[in-house]
């Protein structure tokens, strides 16, 4: 480095006397070891000027601790930040700064902040040293050192990338220093050539080919610059002679690319092949085209499989190439065959705006892959047939979207959308008005299927009125718009929809035709009108393949009712007994009809052995305390009190709640009473008085009780008894009681509600333990419920239910529970709906029991006994199908919140065949998760490719699916298939949920 001094002539001459008169001072101080200051400043000097800096700096700070002539000091303080900067001390910076605070107006002040930015840069501090070096003037400088710290600066802003500013530096550095000439051509040719003016650059690198520094470097350079000029036959002439001159080079690597990318270009792409697998793998992060280039190397060569490889590892960036690549992606894919992959890639070039004829081109074999796997999870099928013709209505592939889209309006699972488009059309043709046609009927089930029963009539009614395009679509409309009308008890309709079908329907021996027959049965059975329904029964019956034992034996049962009412009691037997041999499961309702029916023919020994046999047979059937009464009254007409009176304490001893159970305990008493055993009938009747309080039962209990005391003179004992009742009740009627009471029911059932819940209000006043108490509580509690006055009504119910085995009770249990389910008292609710499944009779209202249960303990969140209750009605063999996935789906959950994955799995999978209702459509996902949280990966996958498959018109557990596939993936490690799965979902789910965050979500992870 040269080094600059800036002295005035005061100054040096003074240096020059001081030292000139040091060798006297010595002499005269010859005892004294001291050296001179201005001797330390000399020695100082002249070592800084040999450049021996570290000598230098010793003589200097010992002068500068002298604190002497104050410009001498500022020159010593000068080559002690210089020698700093020479030495590359750790300080070197602060020493220059702290420099030019100290003088601010130096001489050497410009020089001093050169080497500040110098150092900058030779630490890499680019930004710095560029600010640094604005603040200096370098032409200041020494020719040398401007030279130096111009290349430096230069090359500092082409570090940052600033080109402009770099070729400034260089062109002025080309022109002033012949020493830099070979340095400033080369990065000149390098900055045109990052500008793109490959022409321009062309030509220095060409002249620096036999440079020493830069031989090695351009050839690089040159071979590119022909590639990207498009002259492919010179590029790989560089290349191939650069790879034989240097095949150890670091440069290598880049040439394998220029050289792959030229025979690509030159259509030699086994060689490209070759090169570009050589370049990508030296090098950490390959460039995007080049793996774009490999991937279509491998696509000419037929190595699909590698191409589609390529392919996916381009598509980071949406840009032109990402949509070329994802174009070629699909194409090779369907080379594998893999359309469900091509569809995905296609999906995604079709998606991009930046090269139309991609798009044009991707969209339409979009298409075709979406008609060809029959896909339309999100409606595709349709959509894309409409957005291609509506994007590229003059394409060459026009007419055959067109006739593509009406095969997908006749197979489409997109029912919604297919018929929005097709309502689009202004002069639809035969086989558009066939299509409405089915999708309506389609639609149709969707919404049976999801018990929309209302607006399935509306669908089929909507197809019908196509009904002269597909007959048998016509019938099959006819048959489903029956079953809705039977689900919501309009039973006329139903007989007339269902004769409609067995009359147009050609398929004459199918399940629909059997199933017809059937409901034709029930239909008239509902309606009482027994002898049609023994008709349509036996019809079925004759018909059947019997595939359906337990439609066949419950068939049976109905042949056996119809004849039971037409007192045909021979037939009926028989065919209780059929249906027991054919379906043992359903035997406990033949065995008690057949006993029944026995006893009407006074068989009563046949009658014990039936019932015998459904006692042992099915011990938890719902007709086990039924069929201990009637055991019991066939002993008694047998003349065996014994067993009657133990068959009868069976009955009351295991089924105290149930009716039966009533009639039995009061049977027991008039057996004792009829055999003069007056203790054990008092005792009896007692027991059915304070049991049954309010009941018919307890009120005849009482009378015969009163009959005994009275024959036993013991009057004073059966008052003081009747005291003791609950409730104080007595059955004891006077007149004006019952003239009260019957005046003001009389109003009620003249519809005059208000007088008659005045007067019924009134009679309670009057007679508050009055003998109708029950009743005018119960009718005040119907008009107030029928008024809206729940409130009301349920204090009157609860009066009622006071005494829960009264003629009112089962009627007020069902309005109370109704009542406190509805205003969320759920616990109440569900110890009345329980009482109420135990007690009543009434088939019906024994299921309505089970599935307040159900319900109610579901929002109770009771897992265990929603387990139970869920349990108990899919006993039922004939609970009807929403009623049945309701149980089954409520259950399913339970046993997930119980940990016991496995039983739900079971009732998950059931479900999950069905995937048009909604219980269906969440239980195939959740099957899926199961899969995939238990790490059974593959299964998962699998589970939710043919829930896509069969698709859903419940979107977001669709949508679910498509997230957890995307996890599936990711596990896998096949990301690119995850991330593409989630682009798709997020270009076509248009619900406003928490889907779109799970998208994102996994796509900034995919993509970090």
């Amino acid at each position: 480095m040269e080094i600059y001094f800036v002295m005035n002539k005061r100054l040096i001459l003074l240096i020059i006397v001081l030292i000139g008169s040091f060798p006297l001072y010595i002499t005269a101080q010859q005892t004294l070891p001291i050296v001179s200051p201005l001797r330390l400043y000399a020695d100082g000097k002249q070592l800084f000027l040999e450049k021996n800096y570290a000598a230098a700096q010793h003589s200097l700070q010992a002068f500068m601790d002298e604190r002497t002539t104050a410009e001498l000091q500022q020159e010593a303080a000068y080559m002690l930040a210089c020698a700093a900067y020479e030495l590359k001390d750790k300080n070197r910076l602060e020493v220059l700064r702290n420099y030019l605070e100290e003088y601010p107006d130096s001489p050497y002040s410009n020089r001093v902040n050169a080497l500040m930015a110098s150092d900058c840069f030779l630490e890499g501090k680019y930004d710095e040293a560029i600010a640094m070096y604005n603040s200096c003037e370098l032409y200041r400088l020494g020719d040398k050192e401007r030279d130096d710290n111009t290349f430096r600066l230069a090359t500092a802003y082409l570090k940052v990338n600033q080109l402009r500013q770099a070729g400034v530096w260089f062109e002025t550095l080309k022109s002033s220093s012949p020493r830099y000439d070979k340095d400033a051509t080369y990065h000149l040719a390098y900055i045109n050539y990052a500008n793109g003016k490959y022409e321009k650059s062309q030509p220095d690198f060409l002249s620096l080919q036999e440079d020493e520094k830069y031989g090695e470097l351009v050839p690089y350079y040159i071979a590119d610059t022909y590639l990207k000029r498009e002259l492919y036959d010179k590029s790989q002439i560089v290349a191939e002679g650069y790879l034989s001159s240097y095949p150890h080079h670091k440069g290598v690597a880049q040439m394998q690319r220029v050289l792959g990318e030229s025979q690509y270009y030159m259509k030699n792409y086994t060689e490209a092949v070759k090169s570009l697998v050589a370049y990508t793998s030296a090098v950490t992060k390959p460039e995007r085209k080049s793996l774009y280039l490999l991937g279509m190397s491998y696509y000419h060569t037929g190595v699909y499989s590698k191409a589609a490889e390529m392919f996916g590892e381009v598509t980071s960036t949406a840009d032109a190439l990402s949509q070329n690549a994802y174009l070629h992606l699909g194409l090779s894919y369907l080379a594998l065959k893999d359309k469900n992959k091509a569809r995905l890639a296609f999906e995604q070039a079709a998606s991009g705006t930046f090269d139309e004829k991609v798009k044009e081109q991707a969209l339409y074999n979009y298409a075709l892959c979406i008609h060809e796997t029959s896909y339309s999870p999100f409606d595709e099928s349709v959509t894309v047939f409409e957005r291609f013709l509506n994007e590229f209505p003059a394409s060459v592939y026009s007419s055959k979207v067109s006739d593509y889209l009406v095969e997908v309006y006749m197979n489409t699972k997109s029912y919604k959308a297919a018929l929005k488009s097709i309502e689009k059309i202004a002069h639809p043709g035969t086989r558009i008005l066939e299509a409405k046609q089915k999708i309506l009927f389609r639609l149709g089930t969707e919404a049976f299927a999801n018990a929309q029963f209302e607006e399935a009539i509306q669908y089929f009614d909507r197809s019908l009125s196509f009904s002269s395009y597909s007959m048998q679509t016509k019938a099959d409309a006819y048959y489903w718009r029956g079953e809705s009308y039977y689900r919501q008890n309009r039973f006329a309709d139903a007989d007339r929809d269902f004769r409609q079908y067995l009359e147009f329907t050609q398929l004459k021996s199918n399940d629909m035709y059997e199933l017809s027959l059937y409901n034709l049965g029930y239909v008239n059975f509902k309606e009482k009108k027994y002898a049609n329904a023994l008709t349509w029964f036996s019809r079925y019956t004759d018909q059947t393949k019997g595939a359906n034992k337990t439609m066949l034996a419950d068939a049976y049962n109905r042949i056996g009712d119809c004849s039971f009412y037409a007192r045909n009691f021979t037939t009926a037997r028989q065919n209780y007994a059929k249906a027991v041999q054919i379906d043992p499961a359903l035997g406990d309702y033949s065995l008690y009809q057949e006993a029944f029916v026995l006893g009407l023919q006074k068989d009563y020994r046949g009658k014990i052995s039936l019932l015998n046999r459904l006692i042992e047979q099915y011990p938890t059937s719902e007709y086990l305390d039924d069929a201990l009464y009637e055991r019991g009254r066939a002993y008694v007409l047998q003349g065996d009190n014994n067993n009657a009176i133990e068959s009868f304490r069976e009955l009351v001893d295991k089924f105290a709640e149930s009716n039966a159970a009533r009639k039995g305990a009061n049977e027991i008493g008039l057996l004792y009473y009829q055999a003069d055993n007056y203790d054990a009938a008092i005792k009896a009747y007692k027991h059915v008085i304070v049991a049954y309080p309010g009941s018919e039962e307890a009120r005849l209990a009482q009378r015969d009780l009163k009959s005994i005391y009275i024959d036993l003179n013991k009057v004073d004992e059966y008052a003081n008894f009747v005291s003791d009742i609950p409730g104080g009740a007595s059955f004891d009627i006077g007149e004006r009681d019952s003239l009260t009471y019957i005046a003001a029911e009389k109003v009620y059932l003249r519809g005059e509600m208000k007088e008659a819940k005045m007067s019924l209000t009134r009679y309670l006043q009057t007679f508050p333990q009055g003998a109708f108490k029950l009743s005018a509580h119960y009718y005040i509690g119907l008009i107030d419920y029928n008024q809206k006055n729940f409130k009301e009504a349920l204090a009157h119910f609860s009066q009622v239910l006071e005494f829960p085995n009264n003629k009112f009770s089962e009627d007020a249990m069902v309005i109370s529970a109704e009542l406190l389910f509805n205003s969320k008292e759920y616990d109440k609710a569900l110890a009345l709906y329980k009482q109420l499944s135990i007690r009543t009779a009434v088939p019906e209202r024994r299921l309505q029991a089970k599935i307040g249960v159900l319900r109610t303990a579901n929002l109770m969140n009771e897992q265990i006994e929603v387990i139970h209750a869920a349990t108990d009605l899919l006993a039922d063999g004939k609970l009807s199908p929403e009623l049945a996935n309701e149980a089954r789906y409520d259950r399913a959950k339970a046993y997930l919140e119980q940990k016991a994955t496995k039983a739900a799995m079971e009732d998950l999978q059931v479900l999950s065949k069905d995937t048009r209702n909604v219980y269906g459509a969440e239980a195939k996902y959740k099957v899926a998760e199961l899969f995939f949280t238990s790490g059974e990966t593959t299964k998962a996958e699998k589970e939710i490719l043919d829930y896509i498959d069969k698709s859903t018109p419940h979107a977001y557990w669709l949508a679910r699916s498509f997230i957890l596939l995307s996890d599936v993936y990711v596990k896998l490690g096949k990301k690119l298939d995850a991330k593409q799965y989630l682009l798709s979902l997020q270009q076509n789910y248009r619900a406003n949920d928490d889907i779109q965050g799970m998208i994102g979500s996994r796509l900034n992870k995919l993509n970090k």
